[in-house]
């Protein structure tokens, strides 16, 4: 892909969207928006991009355009903007629809939302993508796997993932420090619990079964496996991640 990327909106989620971009191998131009001057600068030099003298003259010279701004910030940033017809937008702003992108935007122009999460940076996000659209799957497809969903339900849905994508950082954490002290160092804890972190969910998409199977398997009558699971379950300790997850999703609807 050699095409011209634009971004609107250059803060963390675009840095690590473009970080992603570049380690996978996306060697197209990359024009930034100039109003966070810092973060621009710093992506121009790190990453070979572009910074331009304002959001339109991003719009004029990008193939595709991505809207990556604060929530409340989308639709006036794209308001002020004069647009080609036929030029694909991309948002990967969380909460706003495609019919509030359409209506500001104009029906002459493609619009496709998408949602990578940071590890983007290390070319491992699986990043959803509505609606399916060859070009975006293949340019997401450089920071990690895009994965097209089937309706925008089921993509607002998914963003209740990138949620919980965030929880397991503290999970991690709890895990390193409940595991680690005077036999066994923090760091040599860190790489157990992050490698097996990895293993797990690397088996996970391997094999036909659930995670769900996968950790009957393995617990079996006897084992330590079984012992440790078995208080989690009585002590109801995976509820709360189903509370918090349904909670997500009523404020995500609301």
């Amino acid at each position: 892909m050699t095409q011209t990327l634009g971004f609107v909106g250059v803060g963390d989620l675009a840095e690590y969207t473009i970080s992603g971009l570049r380690r996978g191998g996306y060697r197209g131009r990359i024009l930034l928006s100039p109003r966070n001057h810092e973060m621009s600068k710093k992506l121009a030099q790190d990453w070979q991009c572009k910074v331009m003298e304002s959001n339109q003259a991003v719009a004029d010279s990008a193939d595709q355009l991505i809207l990556s701004t604060r929530p409340g910030q989308c639709l006036e940033a794209l308001g002020e903007l004069s647009l080609r017809t036929n030029q694909l937008i991309i948002s990967v702003v969380a909460g706003v629809s495609i019919a509030s992108l359409q209506e500001v935007a104009g029906n002459n122009c493609s619009i496709v939302r998408a949602m990578p999460v940071n590890c983007a940076r290390a070319c491992a996000s699986p990043t959803l993508i509505y609606p399916e659209h060859e070009v975006v799957c293949n340019l997401f497809n450089y920071c990690g796997d895009s994965i097209a969903a089937d309706d925008e339900s089921a993509f607002d849905q998914g963003n209740i993932i990138a949620c919980v994508y965030t929880w397991y950082f503290e999970l991690f954490q709890q895990l390193i420090d409940a595991t680690s002290g005077d036999s066994l160092s923090t760091g040599m804890a860190s790489k157990l619990v992050l490698g097996m972190a990895k293993g797990a969910a690397s088996l996970a998409l391997d094999e036909q079964a659930t995670p769900g199977e996968i950790a009957e398997i393995i617990a079996t009558e006897g084992t330590f496996s079984k012992l440790g699971l078995d208080i989690l379950k009585q002590a109801s300790a995976f509820e709360p991640w189903q509370q918090a997850c349904d909670k997500l999703s009523k404020q995500m609807r609301s």
